[in-house]
């Protein structure tokens, strides 16, 4: 689809959120996935794929550099009435400012309402090697975002790079975290535990919802993260799960 995603490390998640018309590319054919994003830019990707669907939770405010005829007005309204986003003390909103990575997963936590459920700086101090860098006001929100596994890090998975512009490429797998879609790989999420199961399958797919589909005996079911059988092998095909559904296909005859 894009011309300069095919050896992208986000290029699973940039299609997926494509496809799901969240993000849009170019007109050149181009999908520049490391483009820094803007806080309008941003709105707008919150807006197509989040708060959309969210009940607002404070009234609508006037930004003065946000005039009603500005292309993003409606999707910064709508992220500042659910929560993901605020202006500044001089009721501005700064759209073209660039977004950093711990500014876009604060908003993202404060939107979707997530809380740390233990000690936040020893969460930080665990997965990662630069949680000195991490500002004070983002401290809770990080350690919320890493619990939930919505945070993505590459190439190296401890280094969160908090005050670095966000990229397009990492947008797309941010949001392919939340909604579920599983695109990013293991081994850049921080906060997800590895677990063993012995081999005993003859294929096996990435786990999505607790549930992973395996073949065996040229059959696919699913298995939980015990290793144990969910649901029996007896389809032709099995996908991984997504917003708790699953395409299989099963030899009726």
């Amino acid at each position: 689809m894009f011309s300069d995603i095919q050896s992208h490390w986000t290029k699973a998640s940039v299609l997926a959120a494509a496809g799901q018309n969240i993000l849009k590319g170019y007109p050149d054919g181009t999908f520049r996935p490391d483009a820094p994003v803007t806080r309008a830019e941003f709105a707008v990707i919150i807006y197509t794929s989040l708060a959309l669907k969210q009940a607002s939770s404070r009234p609508g405010v006037t930004f003065k550099d946000v005039p009603p005829n500005y292309w993003a007005a409606k999707a910064i309204d709508q992220a500042y009435q659910t929560n993901y986003l605020s202006g500044y003390p001089n009721s501005s909103f700064k759209p073209n400012q660039i977004i950093s990575r711990v500014q876009a997963l604060t908003a993202l936590v404060s939107g979707l309402k997530y809380g740390a459920t233990i000690e936040p700086i020893n969460t930080l101090k665990k997965y990662y090697t630069d949680f000195e860098n991490i500002p004070n006001y983002a401290i809770g929100a990080i350690a919320a975002a890493t619990e939930k596994g919505i945070v993505v890090n590459y190439p190296d998975i401890q280094l969160l790079r908090p005050n670095q512009s966000l990229t397009r490429g990492e947008i797309a797998a941010f949001i392919c975290r939340i909604i579920e879609i599983p695109t990013v790989p293991f081994q850049y999420i921080p906060g997800r535990e590895l677990f063993v199961i012995s081999p005993q399958f003859d294929q096996a797919d990435s786990f999505s919802q607790g549930l992973a589909p395996v073949q065996k005996d040229n059959k696919w079911g699913y298995i939980d993260k015990s290793g144990k059988f969910v649901i029996p092998p007896k389809f032709e095909e099995a996908n991984a799960f997504s917003k708790g559904w699953t395409l299989v296909r099963e030899n009726l005859k």
